[in-house]
């Protein structure tokens, strides 16, 4: 997996618990001290996501990197490359250490 691939993965979080509802790109944007105009063409993908961004949105939702690797059913998912992933089962006792509890 590639930092790319990290990037759109915090992407597409965000627009889901958006869509959804959650969280609002305006209530986002204030608490991480982004403008929103900002923010907005960061999740569209017309800017770049800089990690002190990344870092400032993940804190904020209290989302860690490992969230956004393990599946629903606690399989941790590692894409190498295009179409390519590695799934490895986390125990119970593993995946509640590392998956952030939102």
């Amino acid at each position: 997996m590639l930092v790319h691939d990290l990037l759109l993965l915090i992407r597409q979080h965000l627009t889901r618990r958006i869509r959804s509802g959650e969280i609002t790109e305006r209530g986002l944007a204030r608490k991480t001290g982004l403008s929103q105009s900002h923010l907005h063409n960061v999740l569209k993908g017309a800017r770049g996501m800089t990690p002190e961004v990344a870092d400032k949105i993940l804190r904020h939702m209290r989302v860690s990197i490992l969230d956004l690797l393990v599946d629903e059913s606690g399989e941790l998912v590692v894409r190498k490359g295009p179409g390519s992933e590695i799934r490895s089962q986390l125990d119970s006792r593993t995946a509640s250490k590392y998956v952030s509890k939102t």
